[in-house]
């Protein structure tokens, strides 16, 4: 009886199917093509929305973009294949009332139980991102001015500019943080969870996590206190914790530093003991000139003074001097050359431009001047006899200038040096 009942009911489904063909294809094709459009274009507004809410938030959460827009697109497309299969059920001929009502009323239940939150969480998000919008704009103008009084004219205009920059994305990015920690709180709250054992529970492992996290606080401290005393700014040439390079990013956890060669450090700031801040108000160049000892040094040293001079006076370098460059005296006596030490204040982060083309000058007119850089200089003692060797190193070299002559038995000044070992 019963396989009879199901011959029929597979009967009764083909006919429907054979009569409504159409139908069944044209709701696979849409659906197919819905499916397509989303994996096509949702997927690509879901990721620009997350790069864009990306941008004005904290920290880097670039790697979740693609996961998300796929988990959203998966089931936007679940929902697409779930009604083209009840329209197709129901154009056979199935029994799709019961699980349509049931569609229905969790539907139905689910907007009232949004709309009477809806309005209160979009006016919370919309006072959020007003908000910080506002202080996103603000902030710089605010932040300039403050250093700027406090500075006074004698502080030059770039660094006010650094400081500024440096101040304003730690304190956008905490303000960021702590603004999207109160939004989360406050939508939980209207959609009904309970915030209160959250906190509590957020608390707990919080302090569990602080006795983990020892170094993790004093990274923080240590750069509140960078802030606080204003040890180095971004755009600063700093050398920390052994590392050397450009401060490219700072914020209260770690300091990024970016070298010569490009490569960026990432230092912990609570590794940091000692900052020294090469750039920071104003620089100087220092600067070695060797000479030959045969050299006059008066002479020398009027032309090194002249040189800084004619630099400070040269409109495209001026801007990067703060004073001429002048001979501060003899440094040292070294194996090959006297070594005359030149110093000369700069404008920050100047100094390199400045020392790079003072050598370079110094180049040209110690060439035109006919002065000598010192070389290496090597005396080499041949051993016993070794002034035999000079001079019979001496005629032979008098006689291949003279030209050919009769053979002589003098013998060679490395034979001589031979036998006189």
């Amino acid at each position: 009886m019963l396989a009879v009942t199901e011959s029929l009911y597979l009967q009764g489904v083909g006919q429907e199917l054979s009569a409504n063909w159409p139908w069944v294809l044209a709701a696979a094709l849409l659906a197919v093509l819905t499916i397509g459009v989303l994996w096509l274009v949702l997927s690509r507004w879901v990721e620009k929305f997350l790069r864009w809410l990306d941008s004005i938030l904290p920290g880097d959460f670039s790697s979740l973009h693609q996961p998300i827009s796929r988990t959203m697109v998966l089931m936007a497309s679940g929902v697409v294949l779930l009604f083209t299969g009840l329209s197709i059920s129901a154009s056979l001929g199935l029994d799709t009332s019961g699980v349509t009502s049931e569609i229905k009323e969790w539907g139905l239940d689910s907007g009232q139980w949004l709309l009477a939150r809806l309005a209160r969480i979009l006016l919370v998000i919309g006072v959020a991102f007003v908000l910080l919008r506002l202080v996103g704009k603000a902030m710089p103008t605010l932040v300039h001015s403050y250093l700027g009084r406090r500075a006074g004219e004698a502080v030059e205009q770039s660094e006010i500019e650094k400081r500024s920059k440096t101040l304003e994305g730690v304190i956008l990015k905490t303000f960021t943080t702590l603004l999207l920690v109160v939004v989360v709180l406050m939508v939980l709250s209207e959609l009904g969870v309970g915030i209160g054992p959250v906190l509590a529970g957020a608390g707990v492992v919080g302090i569990a996590v602080g006795f983990g996290a020892q170094n993790l606080i004093r990274d923080v401290l240590a750069g509140v206190f960078v802030l606080l005393e204003d040890q180095y700014r971004v755009g600063d040439v700093v050398r920390v914790a052994g590392v050397s390079g450009m401060v490219e990013d700072f914020n209260l956890r770690r300091t990024v530093l970016r070298d010569l060669e490009l490569v960026a450090h990432s230092v912990p700031n609570g590794e940091i003991r000692v900052a020294s801040n090469m750039t920071k108000e104003k620089s100087r160049a220092n600067i070695d000139i060797e000479v030959a000892y045969k050299e006059d040094l008066d002479r020398v040293i009027a032309i090194l003074n002249r040189i800084g001079e004619d630099m400070y006076n040269d409109p495209a370098l001026r801007p990067h001097m703060s004073e001429p460059l002048k001979v501060q005296g003899v440094d040292a006596f070294r194996d090959s050359g006297i070594t005359i030490k030149v110093l000369g204040e700069t404008k920050p982060s100047q100094q390199w431009t400045v020392m790079g083309e003072f050598r370079l000058r110094v180049k040209r007119v110690f060439d035109q001047e006919g002065i000598e850089f010192p070389f290496p200089h090597r005396t080499i003692y041949w051993g016993k006899g070794s002034e035999t060797v000079i001079r019979q190193t001496d005629h032979a070299l008098r006689k291949e200038q003279s030209g050919p002559g009769p053979e002589s038995d003098s013998i060679s000044p490395s034979e001589e040096g031979l036998k006189g070992s």
